[in-house]
């Protein structure tokens, strides 16, 4: 799998101690790292162009989560979620009024004779919301910036899959075509061989008539698997944001199966580290701090009050100090906004149990596909293949000495290539589903014979927010 700049991070644990801190000083080192990626970017795009000779997987995602502007989009999304946070965490502005009266404009003069000018009243006043509010505003939207950042990852877990995935098909379909031109040149032979013995009066024109039919069969399926490239080739440029008619290189092609570990060992790797399941542990936590401030509007928010009267005569005190506060009579409304914040806590509740389920499901699915493509293919290997070319060999050695059917070597020849497409197909097989693994594992698979890690997390969210 890729372990470029998108590669699996561990993304929980540094957004569990994001601060604001740690968030303005982003905000500061990001001029220094636009310039390290301007001088840079003619490197990166060297490394992550496509090679002309043969196209490596690894290769090819990397371009591909490079390329694909879905993910981009969505990083920018993380970067304005991040931005928010301070914002949220920041007492409201502060307040200045200013008012005078006409009369004093051109100075007027006082009971007691005394000239004055201009007078009015300057006030400065400061909200301050009731403690701990805006704590819960940062904390929420905290979780939001660290939801937003798991989403990015589960889209790049699925975008690295689908690429896989069709880089198994490329591979397939290449295989396919290699396979079709092999067994068109053992039938041309097999044609020439029933003419020579036609002509020598050794066999009947069907023979060489099977042959021709035979031929114009492979032909045929070789125009089906050309399709079928054409297809995969327009879906991996797609993913590559390139015209569907750009030329692609040959597949490097797909390594051997490998050992899968325990099912026990990717359960837990799924639940432990899955950006999903953290998107959604981060959602809910964000709605507890709602609710929070729910809990948060039944009590008044503090105004404080500082003023300068001009109005009032010198010999008297002029500043002023003072306190005011919201009334928070209607509870009711109130009441309302926290039951509709713990019902969204209790939605996101269950669609966390509903992710979870499904994740698993997906999980031993391809669990499952990718053990059955690894037994299909150690069957093929070991067993089929070898039995179809003594099939083949034998037919054509009867066929020669002339105690045997033509038929009989065109349907050891068909059988042959039926074999070794599907030999190839489980290959594909194997290796999309193992792409699927590493989705649902969350990364890279554990290695084989690990133990589970730790209990199933999830039992900590069985109880009822």
């Amino acid at each position: 799998m890729s372990h470029s700049y998108f590669a699996q991070r561990n993304t929980a644990k540094l957004k569990r101690h994001r601060n604001f801190c740690s968030a303005a000083g982003k905000r500061f080192a990001l001029p220094a790292l636009l310039l390290l990626l301007g001088a840079t970017a003619n490197g990166a795009a060297a490394a992550t162009s496509l090679n002309d000779e043969r196209l490596d997987a690894d290769q090819l995602v990397d371009r591909v989560l490079s390329a694909n502007a879905g993910l981009a989009a969505m990083r920018s999304a993380v970067d304005a979620a991040e931005a928010r946070i301070e914002p949220a965490g920041a007492l409201p502005d502060p307040r200045l009024r200013v008012t005078t009266a006409p009369r004093t404009f051109d100075g007027f003069t006082t009971p007691a004779g005394r000239e004055r000018g201009i007078s009015g009243i300057v006030e400065l006043s400061q909200e301050v919301p009731w403690p701990g509010t805006l704590g819960l505003r940062a904390d929420a939207a905290q979780r939001e910036a660290a939801a937003a950042d798991d989403s990015v990852e589960v889209m790049r877990l699925r975008l690295e899959a689908r690429t896989l995935e069709h880089y198994a098909q490329w591979a397939y379909v290449h295989r396919a075509l290699e396979i079709n031109a092999a067994n068109q040149d053992l039938v041309d032979e097999l044609r020439r061989i029933a003419e020579n013995r036609y002509a020598a009066g050794l066999a009947s024109q069907q023979d060489v008539l099977q042959a021709e039919v035979e031929l114009q069969r492979l032909k045929k399926q070789a125009l089906a698997f050309a399709r079928l490239q054409d297809a995969v080739c327009a879906r991996l440029n797609a993913l590559l944001n390139r015209d569907a008619d750009r030329r692609l290189p040959p597949p490097a092609g797909l390594p051997r199966p490998r050992a899968l570990p325990a099912y026990a060992a990717l359960r837990d790797a799924a639940l432990r580290r899955h950006p999903e399941l953290a998107r959604m542990d981060e959602l809910l936590a964000a709605n507890r701090a709602r609710e929070g401030l729910a809990e948060k509007a039944f009590y008044p928010d503090l105004n404080l009050i500082v003023r300068n009267n001009d109005y009032r005569p010198a010999s008297e005190t002029r500043s002023e100090f003072g306190l005011s506060i919201n009334l928070p009579l209607d509870r009711s409304k109130r009441r309302a906004a926290l039951d509709a914040a713990k019902a969204d806590s209790m939605r996101l509740h269950y669609q966390r149990e509903d992710t979870r389920a499904r994740l698993l499901a997906d999980l031993r699915q391809a669990s499952t596909n990718a053990r059955k493509a690894a037994e299909t293919i150690a069957l093929y290997e070991t067993e089929l293949i070898p039995r179809t070319l003594e099939n083949l060999s034998a037919a054509r050695s009867e066929y020669g000495a002339g105690g045997g059917a033509f038929l009989d070597v065109i349907t050891a020849e068909q059988l042959k290539l039926e074999a070794e497409l599907e030999l190839e197909s489980a290959r594909a097989d194997h290796f999309a589903a193992l792409a699927e693994l590493q989705r649902w594992t969350g990364g890279e698979l554990p290695q084989p014979g690990a133990a589970p890690a730790s209990a199933d997390p999830i039992q900590v969210h069985h109880e009822k927010p």
